[in-house]
C-alpha cells in the first residue's frame, strides 16, 4: 500500500512528504479495511507528534482506493462548542463526507450546503436513509439540546450501517473531553453508539488521555527521531523555497525534534519574510520571532488557555513551570501547587489532569516534576515569564534571546555529535538475555592481552573458541541512571549512563534479583585508577540511594583501562570495557546461528508424551536425522544417550501439565544442537527442592548425575528456565569427530 498515489484531500502535507509514518499509515488502513467485526482502535500519541496528519492521510488514501468502507474524519472541538452544536456538526459531516466519497468528488466538501440540500443531492440508494436522518433531526428546533438529538445525530454511523453502508470513522483530538463537559458529553455519547453495528471508529487522543473505550488495539504514533526530523526540515525547505544549509538543518532537527508542525511553521515564516536559513544565527534570529509571536507562539498560547483559563492562573503555572525562574530543576510538592494555583480541589485536579497529559509535568509520588526535554516548551515558557511575571522589555528580553539561542547553538550541537557517538546502553543492556559470553568480550585486561592490534574477524574468531565463562542477566527493564538517581546526570549525559534491573539466572526469586549499573565514561587514553575508582564510588552511590542491594557495575571507556585499574575494578566485582570490545558483545547477544554467520542448517521439530516409548522413538528419530547428514557413528551414540538423560530429567521430576518433550534438532555444518523443552517445574526449582528436602549431598548421592552426564557428553550444555518449564540446548561438534563407521 505503500506506493498507491492519491491526492491531497484533508491532509496538510502531501504523500511523499509524510515522513516516518508508513507503518502507521499502513496499520490504521489495514484496519479500516479488514478489520474483523465491528471494533475501535484506540490511536495516541505525543503533543506535536503529527497524530492529525496521520488520520487526515489516511482519510485521503481511503477515499482513493474506493473501496467498500468509506472514511469519515472529525475533529472533536477543543474551544468549548456545545454537546448539541458538536452533534450537529459531525452529522453534517458525516453526511457530506458519505455523498463525496459514493461520487468520489472531494470538491463536495467545499460545498457549504444545510442538512436538507445534502439529503437532495445524496445518491438514490442513500436517499432513503439520509432523509430519515435529516427529517429526525429538523424536528428539533435550532435551539434544541436535548440528549436525543445528541444520540440522533451521533448515531448516524449506526443508521448507515442498518442500510448497508459501511463507515470508518475517525474521532480526532477526544482529549477535548478533559477541557469541556459538553465535549465529555459527546465522547461519553460515542462510547455507546459506536459499537456493535458492524462498523469501525477511531478514536485519536493524546497518549496520556485515557478515552474511556473498549479498543479492538492501540497504535502508538511515536516522536520522529532525528534522521526523519531533519528529513521533514529538508521536505519543509523544498516546500516553501526557503534556502538552508546541512548545519542549519541539523540545528532545527534538534531544536524541533519530534515536531513536524513547528518545522512548518518556521519555514513558512521565513518564507514570508523572504529570509534565508543557512546560518545559525538567520535559523535563531527566525526562532526568536516565532517564539515571541509567530505561528508557534500562537498554538502554544491557544494550548495555555485551554489548560489554565485566566491570565492570573497561567501567570501562576507558568511561574511554576519555568525552570529558569529558579536554580536547579523544578520539583515542587503537589501541595505547594495547589497553594501557588489559589483553585479549589476541584478545579486544581483538572489543571494538574490537563498539563500531565500535555506533557508538561509529570506526577510521582506527591511530587511534579517539570518535563525539561523539549527546548521550544522551556524557551516558550521563558519568554512569557519574562514578559508577564518578571516585567521585562519585550525589546530587551528579544535581543537577549537571541544572543542566548546564538549561543546555545553550538551545545546543542556538540551533545547531539556525543549523542550519535554513544554505545547505546540501554539498548544493549536490554538485550543480555542469560547469554554466556567469554571473559575477554567484556574484561578490558583480558581484551588486551589477547587481542589487541588484531583484525576484527580474528579477534572474533579468538572470543567465539575462548570459554564461555561470564553468563550474563535476563534483563526485565532498563532506565537512563539519572532517571533514577538526578546527582548522576551532572555526571554523564543521559544516554551515556543506564541501570538495568534483571535476574542472574533467571529463576524470578528474590534472591536471583541483579541490578547492572552501566556509565559510559571520557578519557583520551587508558582510563587510570584514579578513574576508575572515581566512577566505581559514583556508581554504587547510585546503588546505594536507589536500595539495590545486589548489584553489578559496568563502566565503558573510549581506550578501556591500565593495568592497575584494571585490578581495582575487579577488586569492586566490576567490568570493565573497552569501546572496541562493545561490537563483540553485541555478536554474542546474538541467536547462535546469527552469531556464526551464514551455515548451512536444516531444523526439525519433535513433541513426544512423557513415557519410556517415546523417548526411545525420538531416539531413535534422531539417529536417523543424524545418519542422513552423516554424523560419526561415536557422535550419534553419545547424542542419544544426552537426548535420553535430558528427556528422564524432564519426564520424573518436572510434574509437567501437559506431560509433553517438546524437541529440536538443529544440524550444520560443524555441528549438531539439540534442544530439550518442557512446561512444569523448572530445573532450578526441583534441584532446590531435593536439596532442602534430602539435606546435604552424601557421597554416592545420584542428584544431577543426569546432568553432569549429559556435560560429559556433550561439548556445549545450556540450561534456561523458561516461564513456566526448562530448556536444555545441547551442543555437539563434528569436526573433530572420527568418519562413521
Amino acid at each position: 500500500m505503500n506506493d498507491l498515489k492519491y491526492r491531497r484531500i484533508l491532509s496538510d502535507r502531501e504523500p511523499p512528504d509524510l515522513i516516518g509514518r508508513s507503518t502507521e499509515l499502513d496499520r490504521l488502513v489495514d484496519f479500516a479495511l479488514n478489520g474483523a467485526g465491528d471494533g475501535t482502535l484506540l490511536v495516541c500519541g505525543a503533543p506535536g507528534a503529527g497524530v492529525s496528519e496521520v488520520l487526515k492521510h489516511a482519510y485521503d488514501r481511503l477515499f482513493a482506493l474506493a473501496s467498500p468502507v468509506i472514511p469519515i474524519y472529525f475533529p472533536m472541538d477543543l474551544s468549548g462548542e456545545g454537546a448539541a452544536r458538536s452533534a450537529r456538526r459531525f452529522l453534517h459531516q458525516f453526511l457530506i463526507q458519505t455523498i463525496a466519497f459514493a461520487r468520489q468528488d472531494p470538491s463536495i466538501l467545499k460545498w457549504l450546503l444545510d442538512l436538507p440540500e445534502l439529503a437532495e443531492i445524496a445518491s438514490p440508494s442513500d436517499r432513503h436513509w439520509i432523509e430519515r436522518l435529516v427529517r429526525g433531526v429538523e424536528e428539533h428546533g435550532p435551539d434544541d439540546s436535548d440528549d436525543a438529538l445528541v444520540r440522533l445525530c451521533l448515531g448516524a454511523p449506526r443508521r448507515a450501517a442498518a442500510a448497508g453502508v459501511r463507515t470508518f470513522v475517525m474521532i480526532d483530538d477526544a482529549h477535548a473531553a478533559m477541557y469541556h463537559d459538553a465535549a465529555e458529553a459527546v465522547l461519553d455519547m460515542f462510547r455507546s453508539v459506536g459499537s456493535g453495528d458492524g462498523s469501525r471508529f477511531a478514536i485519536a487522543s493524546r497518549r496520556r488521555f485515557d478515552p474511556g473505550v473498549v479498543s479492538a488495539g492501540r497504535l502508538e504514533i511515536e516522536r520522529l527521531d532525528f534522521g526523519q526530523t531533519a528529513d521533514v526540515v529538508e521536505s519543509s525547505a523544498a516546500l516553501f523555497g526557503v534556502e538552508i544549509s546541512d548545519e542549519a538543518r541539523d540545528l532545527l532537527a534538534n531544536q524541533f525534534l519530534g515536531r513536524p508542525g513547528f518545522v512548518s511553521a518556521i519555514f513558512q515564516s521565513a518564507a514570508e519574510r523572504g529570509e534565508p536559513l543557512d546560518r545559525f544565527l538567520n535559523v535563531e534570529r527566525a526562532y526568536a520571532h516565532e517564539i515571541f509571536g509567530g505561528r508557534i507562539r500562537r498554538s502554544l498560547d491557544d494550548l495555555f488557555a485551554r489548560i489554565a483559563p485566566g491570565q492570573d492562573l497561567q501567570r501562576s503555572v507558568i511561574s511554576m513551570l519555568d525552570t529558569r525562574s529558579a536554580q536547579g530543576s523544578k520539583r515542587l510538592s503537589i501541595e505547594t501547587w495547589l497553594k501557588q494555583s489559589a483553585l479549589g480541589q476541584d478545579e486544581f485536579t483538572k489543571l494538574i489532569d490537563r498539563l500531565n497529559v500535555e506533557e508538561f509535568i509529570r506526577v510521582a509520588d506527591g511530587r511534579v516534576d517539570v518535563v525539561q526535554t523539549e527546548i521550544v516548551v522551556a524557551d516558550y515558557l521563558a519568554v512569557r515569564y519574562g514578559l508577564e511575571v518578571a516585567g521585562e522589555s519585550r525589546a530587551a528580553l528579544f535581543g537577549r534571546s537571541v544572543t542566548d539561542y546564538l549561543k546555545r547553538a553550538p551545545r546543542i550541537m556538540a551533545a547531539f555529535y556525543r549523542t550519535q557517538a554513544a554505545i547505546g546502553l540501554r539498548t544493549l543492556l536490554s538485550g543480555f538475555s542469560l547469554q554466556q559470553i567469554p571473559a575477554a568480550a567484556i574484561d578490558h585486561g583480558l581484551f588486551a592481552e589477547h587481542y589487541k592490534g588484531l583484525p576484527e574477524d580474528e579477534v572474533l574468531t579468538g572470543l567465539r573458541a575462548d570459554e564461555p565463562d561470564v553468563r550474563l542477566p535476563e534483563i526485565v527493564f532498563t532506565a537512563d541512571a539519572a532517571d533514577l538517581y538526578r546527582p548522576i546526570g551532572e555526571l554523564a549525559d543521559r544516554d551515556r549512563s543506564a541501570i538495568a534491573l534483571g535476574f542472574q539466572t533467571g529463576s524470578y526469586t528474590d534472591e536471583d534479583e541483579i541490578v547492572w549499573i552501566a556509565a559510559e565514561i571520557d578519557s583520551k587514553l587508558a582510563a587510570s585508577r584514579e578513574t576508575a575508582e572515581f566512577w566505581c564510588d559514583r556508581l554504587e552511590m547510585v546503588a546505594h540511594m536507589c536500595g539495590f542491594e545486589r548489584f553489578k557495575i559496568w563502566i565503558i571507556a573510549p581506550e578501556g583501562f591500565t593495568p592497575d585499574a584494571m585490578d581495582l575494578i575487579r577488586g569492586r566485582d566490576a567490568f570493565g570495557s573497552s569501546r572496541r570490545q562493545i561490537p563483540f558483545i553485541r555478536r554474542f547477544l546474538m541467536a547462535d546461528h546469527e552469531l556464526a554467520g551464514p551455515v548451512t542448517a536444516e531444523e526439525y521439530e519433535v513433541v513426544v508424551p512423557m513415557d519410556d516409548e517415546s523417548e526411545m522413538i525420538a531416539a531413535n528419530t534422531l539417529e536417523e536425522i543424524a545418519r542422513r547428514h552423516n554424523v560419526p557413528s561415536r557422535a550419534i551414540n553419545q547424542i542419544k544417550t544426552a537426548l535420553l538423560e535430558a528427556s528422564i530429567n524432564a519426564s520424573e521430576h518436572s510434574l509437567s501439565p501437559d506431560r509433553k518433550i517438546r524437541q529440536k534438532f538443529r544440524v550444520e555444518d560443524d555441528r549438531i544442537v539439540i534442544t530439550v523443552s518442557n512446561r512444569g517445574l523448572r530445573l532450578a526449582d526441583i534441584r532446590s527442592g531435593a536439596i532442602a528436602a534430602a539435606g546435604p549431598e552424601e557421597p554416592g548421592d545420584r542428584r544431577g548425575w543426569g546432568l553432569k552426564l549429559i556435560q560429559k557428553l556433550m561439548d556445549e550444555v545450556r540450561i534456561d528456565q523458561t516461564d513456566d518449564g526448562t530448556s536444555i540446548s545441547m551442543t555437539k561438534y563434528l569436526r573433530a569427530e572420527e568418519a562413521p563407521a
